[in-house]
């Protein structure tokens, strides 16, 4: 039966596939990817801490890497699904509760080229212009997320501020 549960879920693969293909991979590789997750578990009923979350994180960025790569038969990097994660729960958890939940405070930032450019430039740290997004691995990101805690004092959706549409 078609409800809203099912709506938002094909809504937010749609948007994280569109934002993580690059070239990669057909929307219907992407999705059938997610949905071998427990990605839209996690939006629809997951409680977690910070420390919860980011297991949840590598937990899942990980199954996402295993299943991209048979279903769009080429490797997936972290970082590649690190963004699918994060424009997933953007649309299915962010943007349907304006933020207001729990869970938006750990729900990590897409990282894409546009965030790291402008957080170089905020920062004035021009490293961050040379990460590629789409070659991120585990640790590189990882790293990442600690460096951008450590300068914002948070690392959630909120650092989108460094972000904009526009500069696509």
């Amino acid at each position: 039966m078609y409800n809203f549960d099912q709506h938002l879920h094909n809504y937010s693969v749609w948007t994280a596939a569109r934002a993580a293909q690059r070239g990669y991979a057909s929307t219907l590789a992407i999705k059938t990817a997610i949905e071998k997750t427990e990605l839209r578990h996690y939006a629809e009923n997951g409680s977690l801490d910070r420390e919860s979350f980011n297991i949840f994180h590598r937990r899942c960025a990980n199954d996402l890497i295993y299943h991209l790569s048979i279903e769009a038969g080429k490797d997936a990097t972290y970082g590649r699904a690190a963004k699918i994660i994060s424009i997933y729960l953007k649309t299915s958890v962010i943007l349907t509760n304006k933020a207001g939940c729990e869970r938006s405070q750990f729900i990590h930032p897409p990282i894409d080229r546009i965030l790291l450019w402008n957080i170089a430039k905020h920062t004035r740290n021009r490293e961050y212009r040379k990460l590629n997004w789409t070659q991120l691995s585990e640790a590189r990101y990882w790293k990442l997320v600690d460096e951008l805690s450590g300068v914002f004092g948070k690392f959630d959706w909120s650092l989108e501020e460094f972000w904009s549409p526009e500069q696509d």
